[in-house]
Parts: structure tokens; C-alpha cells; sequence
């Protein structure tokens, strides 16, 4: 379990980390703040320029300089206008651009795509920095529109993010089966509404159901490649909160869950054929009635909306991940029986002894067809035990 522990610890310190940059640009976006937002690591050093919430300039690297070479391999400059430039460049590089238009130079389309492309650049490496010192300073621009790279802000970012790679631990942990990953707040509250692809969007709409990503890929109906690079997304862009990993259940556990699943649903049938639909309420007023952790095993069981399977898979994911005591196994056999000990309870009263008598029948005679219970004899014999021990207590 400590070692659990420590894992989940390392992929949340991974997602949050990842996250950073981009959950910082959808919050200056929603809350149209305007300043400098200065990424650097090491030596190297970006800043990206947001006016009321848009990012409109980059700066950080010396696109300029090849520029102007090109320039004179063109023969549109010669060198004594290059030097001239490059003072210009050096000591005002906002009026570069201004001048390059103002001497036709370049047309209004080439510099914004010049812009466009820097910027791009810029937010690319910066989103492949590994460990960032990111810092925000809200203040005025000292930027000529021209300069501007026209583009609407999240469209930009999340274009860029789409082009990058993972890091080796990110790429890790979207290749795992078991990572159980839950939506941000930002994103629950839809507060940053980037503008996500269908891939992107219906991944997001299957994060925080406690499904982990294996069983969300075979929900999806998404290739394996399309999933982990949606899902790479959704974590780079700061849409991710917590992550953690969901241990397998053993397989005596695995059909102890099985074998009591298809009892309850013996019982919810039995329920369903006298009062309909009202056998949920029945069921959920039972499950209200127990102490924890089985309340918490059975919160928000619904076998007239599941089959056994789901049901079962439903069970198992809660048991993994409110499990604290050492011994699973009791936990799941004393919680499964103390449900149906209430069921069985709750239908004598209502439908009375009779129908009750009948229900745990079944239930008995069910056992002797369970092929998985074959592999833990001793789960049938406790069953089985119990089941009798509740037909001598109505009878009595």
C-alpha cells in the first residue's frame, strides 16, 4: 500500500507539473488580464505578452536577425541598410516592424505571419521545458499592434500543444491502464472553455466517473493513440486534476464481488416482480441503513440500470479505492452479507415470509452453479453458511 501511495504520489506531482503553463494561460484568458508572463529555465528565458486575456506578442529568440539576412540575400537590402537594422533592431525591436512596413519591406501578411510563427516557436519550447519558473506581472504594453499575431488565444495554445511530445514520465503514465484521472475545477466549471476537437472533448466527458483509462478507451470507442494524445492534451492545457492508480483486485476478491453481485440481483429481481421500479428505493434505504466502509462499497448501486458485470466492475473500482483495512477479503464478505441480511429483512416485511423463504432458495441453489467459486471453495461454504443461518432466523 505504501508503495501505491508513493506511485500516485509521483503521477499527481507529473500532471500538476505538466499542467502548469498551460492551466496559467487559460486563467489569464478567463480573467483577461494584460501583462508580461515571463517562462524561463536555465539560461533560457521567453516572454509572452497578453493583452485583456490574449496573447498578442513573443519574445526570446532572435528570429529578426536571419530576417534581415534574408533580406540582403534578396537583394531588398543592401549591407549598410542591414547594419542600420540591426541597431535598430537592438535598441527598439518594436520599431522594427514599423519600419520594415513603412519601407516595404515586407507586406502587413508576412510580418504577421513572421509574428505568428516566432510565437509559435516561443510557446512550443516553453511547453517543452521540463521545470519552469513561470511568473506573471500584470502591467501596460509597450507594443505597436503591428507587432500582433492576430490570432485568437486558445485556438494558438492549444494548436501548439497539440504539435508537442510528451516528457518520458507524462508519456509513461498516459501509457498506464490503471491511471483513474478526474477533470480540473477550471474544467468542471467550464471557466476555460478551450476549443477542444470531438476526441479531445468526448475524453474530458469521461474523466471524474472513476473509470480507469482502459476501461474509458473501451468505452470511447477511441483508438489507443488518439485517447493518449487527447488525454496528453487535457493535461498540458491544465484540464486534469488529480490522477491515481487503481491496483487491480485479486482474484479471490474478484469472485467474492462476482458471486455476491449475482445474489443481489437475485434479490432485486425478486423485488422488481412484486413493486416495480421501487425496488431501487428499496435497495438504496438498505444501503443507507449500513455502517462504513460498506456504505460507501454500495453508494450509488443500481442493478435495474446495470448488468452483473458493470455492476461488478463498479463495485470493485470503490472497494480499491476506499480499501484501508488489511484483510479485503473480510470487508467484501461481511459488507456483502450484512446487504443482503437487510434486503432479505426488508422483504419479509414488505412482501412477506413466504416470497423471502423462496428468495434465499434461489440464492442457495445458485452457489451450486457458480464455476469461478469453484477456485475458493471456502467463499461458497461461507455463503452458503450465512444464507442458511438467515432462513433459521425466519423461521424462528
Amino acid at each position: 500500500m505504501v508503495e501505491i501511495l508513493k506511485q500516485e504520489g509521483m503521477d499527481q506531482e507529473i500532471v500538476d507539473q505538466e499542467g502548469r503553463l498551460g492551466r496559467v494561460m487559460g486563467s489569464l484568458h478567463t480573467e483577461g488580464s494584460t501583462g508580461t508572463l515571463c517562462v524561463n529555465e536555465g539560461k533560457t528565458a521567453f516572454t509572452f505578452y497578453f493583452l485583456k486575456g490574449h496573447l498578442v506578442h513573443a519574445d526570446g529568440i532572435d528570429k529578426e536577425g536571419p530576417l534581415l539576412a534574408e533580406l540582403v540575400s534578396k537583394g531588398r537590402i543592401n549591407l549598410k541598410e542591414l547594419d542600420e537594422l540591426r541597431v535598430l533592431k537592438d535598441e527598439n525591436p518594436q520599431k522594427l516592424g514599423e519600419t520594415l512596413l513603412a519601407r516595404k519591406l515586407v507586406s502587413e501578411t508576412l510580418w504577421r505571419e513572421f509574428n505568428r510563427r516566432k510565437a509559435k516557436v516561443l510557446l512550443s519550447a516553453a511547453f517543452d521545458m521540463e521545470n519552469p519558473d513561470i511568473l506573471f506581472t500584470e502591467s501596460g504594453l509597450n507594443l505597436v499592434p503591428v507587432n500582433f499575431i492576430g490570432e485568437e488565444s486558445l485556438s494558438f495554445v492549444l494548436d501548439t500543444v497539440r504539435k508537442t511530445t510528451p516528457h518520458s514520465p507524462l508519456r509513461e503514465l498516459l501509457k498506464s491502464k490503471h491511471g483513474v484521472f478526474s477533470p480540473s475545477p477550471d474544467a468542471i466549471s467550464g471557466k476555460t472553455r478551450f476549443p477542444l476537437n470531438p476526441s479531445e472533448e468526448q475524453t474530458l466527458s469521461f474523466l471524474g466517473r472513476g473509470q480507469t483509462a482502459k476501461e474509458i478507451l473501451n468505452s470511447s470507442g477511441l483508438t489507443p493513440r488518439l485517447f493518449q494524445k487527447s488525454l496528453y492534451c487535457l493535461i498540458r492545457l491544465g484540464l486534469v486534476g488529480a490522477v491515481a492508480q487503481q491496483q487491480p483486485v485479486n482474484a479471490e476478491n474478484s469472485t467474492i464481488i462476482r458471486l455476491y453481485v449475482n445474489l443481489l440481483f437475485i434479490v432485486e429481481a425478486a423485488f422488481r416482480q412484486e413493486i416495480g421500479k421501487r425496488s431501487h428505493k428499496v435497495l438504496q434505504q438498505c444501503v443507507r441503513g449500513m455502517a462504513s466502509p460498506g456504505r460507501a462499497l454500495f453508494a450509488g448501486l443500481d442493478p435495474v440500470n446495470g448488468n452483473p458485470e458493470s455492476v461488478a466492475k463498479k463495485i470493485a473500482a470503490c472497494f480499491m479505492n476506499q480499501q484501508t483495512l488489511s484483510d479485503g477479503r473480510l470487508v467484501l464478505l461481511t459488507s456483502f452479507s450484512k446487504l443482503l441480511y437487510l434486503l432479505i429483512l426488508r422483504m419479509k416485511k414488505l412482501l412477506g415470509k413466504e416470497r423471502a423463504m423462496k428468495t434465499i432458495q434461489e440464492m442457495i441453489r445458485t452457489l451450486a452453479h457458480f464455476d469461478p467459486g469453484k477456485k475458493h471453495p471456502e467463499t461458497l461454504i461461507y455463503a452458503r453458511k450465512n444464507l442458511e443461518d438467515l432462513a433459521r432466523q425466519l423461521q424462528s
